[in-house]
């Protein structure tokens, strides 16, 4: 089975780590509905060349405030930093830096828009310096307050649907979802851009290009935890394995070997490292990783790496693609763990709160509750 995200190309369909969704939902019915905060995870120091700037945009894409706050500040694209892309049909919060230098900062309440017609608007909430440019991916956390609307039945439910919610939801709160890229990164067929990248070395912009490699990037990654997640294995240890820790980007493997298993003594060590694995994996200490495609060697081995060597086969000309474009190869945990969920049900409305890592997406999330 395959889908079509926005006229891009044909992919496979991803599983479904608790079987599909049995209601049916409507999400961003209004910007309202969809609300995002950017937790930087650290402050401003108040002294540099940076200017941070904390906005706050409704349906306004974050390119287009990069854009409106390069010709304020007279300045280049490249000098205006941020830390992650935020939908534009929503109310987001989130941070930019603007590099200055030695001229004169501009007021920043000229940077304000407030359009009826068009039903958007930013507002500069907090100014403050720092000696560093914001760059992507700095931020720590994303805190999600989301409205769904008009619920009904997909299937014919066992349970009402403030039950299935109940038990749904605590079971996403506990152990956590497939962390897979969502539909965004491929938008504007980026995936079928990036193989034409790959198969004639086409020239393109620097920005559409870094696009193109993230979307290919993220295929790939999405296509090695679909497999892990029919096999029921995506939070359960495989031999060979990189693990992550939860809410840092340590790595580390137990370095199996199957000569290992010629000495007993040696076995039952490796068992017991298995086992306590096992444990830490269960309580969300620590997640198993999948890759972010690129130069260099797998770090993985035994069966993991013979796992990902067969799903990618069909793909290696993607794979070799990102490598002759010098992409660093990178690690991605297969499982994203949701905090502070909570939630409340009534009148056929949904409303959710919840805190992600950076990188985890809010709809991927959804995918497993509801089909929006």
């Amino acid at each position: 089975m395959s889908t079509s995200i926005n006229g891009g190309p044909q992919r496979p369909s991803l599983a479904y780590a608790y079987a599909g969704p049995a209601l049916n939902a409507v999400i961003k019915q209004q910007a309202e509905d969809f609300y995002v905060d950017e937790i930087l995870g650290f402050e401003p120091s108040g002294v540099g060349e940076h200017v941070f700037l904390h906005i706050e945009k409704r349906c306004l894409t974050t390119l287009a405030v990069r854009d409106a706050i390069a010709k304020l500040a007279g300045c280049k694209l490249m000098d205006v930093g941020y830390s992650g892309l935020k939908d534009k049909w929503a109310v987001t919060r989130q941070w930019f830096s603007v590099y200055l230098s030695a001229k004169t900062e501009p007021n920043w309440l000229k940077l304000m828009i407030d359009s009826p017609s068009s039903q958007a608007y930013l507002r500069v909430l907090k100014v403050a310096r720092h000696d560093r440019k914001l760059r992507r991916g700095t931020h720590k956390e994303n805190a999600f307050k989301l409205v769904l609307r008009d619920v009904s039945d997909v299937d014919c439910l066992s349970m009402n649907a403030e039950d299935y919610f109940n038990q749904r939801l605590t079971t996403l709160r506990e152990q956590g979802f497939p962390n897979y890229f969502g539909q965004q990164r491929f938008s504007s067929q980026n995936l079928a851009k990036a193989r034409q990248l790959f198969d004639i070395d086409k020239r393109m912009p620097r920005e559409q290009r870094s696009l193109c490699l993230s979307a290919a990037r993220a295929y790939l990654f999405n296509l090695l935890l679909s497999e892990r997640v029919k096999q029921d294995n995506w939070s359960h240890y495989l031999a060979g394995d990189v693990l992550m820790l939860a809410g840092s980007r340590s790595q580390f493997s137990l370095h199996e070997n199957t000569a290992d298993w010629v000495n007993s003594s040696a076995a039952d060590e490796l068992m017991r490292q298995v086992n306590s694995i096992e444990q830490r994996l269960s309580e969300a200490d620590i997640h198993i990783s999948g890759p972010l495609c690129g130069r260099g060697e797998s770090p993985l081995s035994a069966a993991a790496l013979a796992l990902e060597t067969a799903v990618f086969r069909s793909e290696q000309a993607l794979v070799d693609g990102l490598c002759r474009q010098g992409v660093e190869q990178a690690r991605r945990p297969l499982r994203a763990m949701p905090k502070q969920l909570k939630w409340q049900f009534k009148s056929e409305k949904l409303q959710l709160c919840f805190v992600l890592p950076t990188g985890s997406y809010a709809t991927v999330l959804l995918r497993e509750l509801v089909e929006c």
